[in-house]
């Protein structure tokens, strides 16, 4: 693309096509002043000095070019020399700074180099000259915002792969996963709890909303969205930072999360991982809960052993599984309730809102049904194991997995 700005008349053009014969002198004059203005420059271990030169020569014969008439102005010089700082870190402000002094310099040069020019004949120079500056600068920032956007998509796509690193496991290569550890910035000793948050719409703002709010008080976490979930690895520094952490955490995702136990080296992540995912889905779907590994008991069993737990239900339930779906239910809940309330029967009532009489008529049913008693232990145990696993896997020959 060439945009035309028309050149320069007359002496005006002569004397910048003299400046076009001097361009080596004028590039390391150019190079010596924004090295002396611009930190940044001295800084950089991306850019050196030959870079820098050519750099400074390229925008000098495009400027020059276009003030002694010698063609049109072309932004693609000006494009490039932004995106190449923009990867080399070169803020934008000095670049646009190096584009002002480029400027000076040349204007310098035109006033020492025109004793004999007549000043109508220079009046329209510092017009094209700014004009071009400013086209130049343009195409500059264009070029280096450019750049910013392909850096952000790549280091964005660099820390996922570091992320997944950390919860993928790596038995082979332990050590994989420490380098992803320190390469994210993250501790190698910590109270670490690995978290798997369901959500009923995967927005990678959540995960955002969690480690901005862990990071608020002072915790350091990182976040994985995967297709159906969640995964977070918070570092803790005390056990009290780890339950502040949770909660936080509840806050922000509506659904199951679960979590695993405390651990504290990262070669233990990928056991912290399952143990999460399967605390997850230790409790109903769809329920609100933050599920700790630790303090389950039957229901990873249940949970590991689907098939199982469901024949198991069906041999416990039998009868009462092919009632009416509203009787089928009633009953259930009656049994939930009596076990939650550690078998006191007024307790239960009260809980469901009967009378005590419909709790008993209810366990007599349920006994007519089952063959089974709530009073006899061995029969207690294994309606507590059938009501767990209708209520975690769904009832049997109906059963979604969960």
């Amino acid at each position: 693309m060439t945009t035309s700005l028309g050149g320069a008349a007359g002496a005006s053009a002569t004397v910048a096509a003299e400046l076009l014969d001097a361009l080596p002198e004028l590039s390391d004059r150019l190079v010596d002043r924004v090295r002396e203005a611009e930190q940044t420059y001295l800084d950089s271990q991306l850019l050196t000095l030959d870079q820098l030169r050519a750099a400074c020569t390229d925008n000098l014969l495009a400027v020059l070019g276009v003030l002694a008439g010698n063609g049109p102005l072309r932004p693609d010089t000006a494009r490039s020399t932004g995106r190449l700082k923009a990867e080399q870190g070169i803020p934008l402000t000095a670049l646009l700074h190096a584009y002002r002094l480029g400027a000076q310099l040349i204007w310098e040069q035109i006033l020492e180099r025109s004793a004999g020019v007549a000043p109508s004949d220079l009046v329209q120079m510092p017009a094209i000259l700014w004009a071009a500056i400013d086209a130049y600068s343009d195409a500059a920032v264009e070029g280096y915002r450019e750049a910013e956007v392909l850096l952000a998509h790549a280091d964005a796509e660099a820390r996922a792969l570091l992320v997944r690193t950390v919860f993928d496991g790596h038995v082979d290569n332990p050590t994989a996963i420490v380098d992803a550890m320190r390469a994210l910035g993250m501790p190698e000793r910590a109270n670490f709890v690995v978290v798997c948050a369901e959500a009923a719409e995967l927005r990678p703002t959540s995960a955002g909303d969690a480690a901005t709010r862990l990071a608020d008080k002072g915790i350091a976490s990182v976040w994985d969205p995967r297709p159906d979930n969640y995964l977070g690895l918070i570092c803790a520094r005390s056990a009290a930072d780890v339950e502040a952490a949770l909660s936080e955490v509840d806050a922000v995702f509506a659904l199951r999360v679960g979590v695993s136990r405390v651990f504290g080296l990262p070669t233990e992540i990928a056991a912290a991982v399952d143990e999460a995912r399967l605390a997850s889905r230790c409790t109903p779907a769809g329920a609100p809960a933050v599920v700790r590994y630790d303090r389950l008991s039957l229901a990873p069993l249940l949970v590991r052993l689907p098939d199982a737990a469901r024949e198991v239900a069906t041999r416990v339930l039998g009868p009462l599984l092919d009632l009416p779906d509203g009787e089928r239910e009633e009953m259930l809940a009656t049994l939930e309730a009596w076990f939650e309330c550690d078998g006191s029967t007024a307790a239960t009532a009260d809980r469901l809102h009967y009378h005590r009489n419909t709790v008993l008529y209810r366990l007599r049913k349920i006994r007519q049904l089952t063959g089974r008693t709530v009073e006899k232990p061995i029969d207690a145990a294994e309606f507590y194991v059938a009501i767990r696993a209708v209520r975690l896997l769904g009832e049997p020959g109906n059963a979604t997995p969960r």
